[in-house]
């Protein structure tokens, strides 16, 4: 299998590049070759001897691959760098934020729906152990409410608040499905690592913490008056099943997710920076 790592930046490019080069799982993987427009990272994963080639444009690999890997760290790169290859049918994995931009997030799906395009990514955060009992005991009991808390970086060059914020709403997912309702959103200062929403699931709400503060937990709460928590302060062991998901999306032809599983995250992002932007309760639809 050949394959090829779009925007080199992020921390995801460095874990794919050793699992294919010292992981013997993956002996029968390639990684032809690397772009970014940041020349720092591609020298980084070049000394690292994770790749040998660096692409001058982000589609050369049009018909040279099996797939990509799109670990750019802006978004809206990620919509760029993907869409040839999805207009080629060639399969992604497209790290979080699947897009930081609604609209581009649709189009890149619908286009992949046409094509037959398999996708696949998000944040990795979907996959961490700790969240499995409380997924359990949201469908075993009557839940009274939850919380959820992760770290964001809102003054950053990557897209500002899209940069981090799929963490948690990954989390939030995998605890208690796609059922938000509407969402309302407070951010005092968009310079600071400080944002609070509750969401409306329906029958009972959630509140989402994001601080400065690198942990990730959750609580979840039940009408039979029991509380079960968790945390997390290292999630880099998702990285394997990230690309596990990949490569067997790539090798078996089938998507774990759907076009509007993917999609969904994006659409809840949008409803929580438009609610701290204009102060209001947003309908989820």
């Amino acid at each position: 299998m050949k394959i090829a790592i779009l925007g080199v930046e992020n921390s995801h490019a460095d874990a794919f590049g050793k699992l294919v080069k010292e992981n013997e799982k993956y002996k029968d993987i390639e990684i032809v070759g690397i772009y970014s427009e940041e020349e720092d990272a591609t020298k980084r994963i070049i000394d690292a001897g994770y790749a040998t080639y660096v692409a001058s444009s982000p589609d050369e690999f049009v018909g040279k691959v099996d797939g990509i890997l799109v670990t750019a760290r802006h978004g809206n790169n990620h919509y760029k760098y993907a869409m040839p290859y999805v207009k080629a049918g060639i399969p992604c994995f497209i790290d979080k934020p699947f897009c930081a931009d609604l609209e581009l997030a649709k189009e890149l799906a619908q286009t992949a729906k046409d094509n037959g395009t398999l996708l696949c990514g998000g944040s990795c955060l979907k996959f961490i152990d700790e969240l499995k009992p409380l997924s359990r005991m949201a469908k075993e009991k009557k839940v009274a409410s939850g919380n959820i808390c992760c770290p964001v970086n809102m003054d950053n060059p990557y897209g500002g608040f899209w940069f981090y914020t799929q963490h948690l709403i990954e989390m939030l997912i995998t605890i208690y499905g796609r059922n938000v309702k509407s969402v309302v959103a407070y951010c005092p200062d968009e310079k600071k690592n400080r944002l609070t929403v509750i969401f409306n699931m329906g029958e009972f709400d959630v509140c989402g913490c994001y601080t400065g503060e690198f942990r990730y937990t959750a609580t979840l709460n039940t009408l039979d008056n029991q509380t079960y928590n968790t945390f997390c302060d290292n999630v880099a062991y998702t990285y394997v099943n990230e690309f596990d998901e990949f490569v067997e999306m790539v090798k078996n032809g089938v998507m774990h997710d759907s076009y509007d599983d993917l999609v969904y995250p994006v659409k809840i992002l949008d409803a929580i920076e438009r609610s701290y932007k204009e102060k209001k309760e947003i309908i989820v639809e």
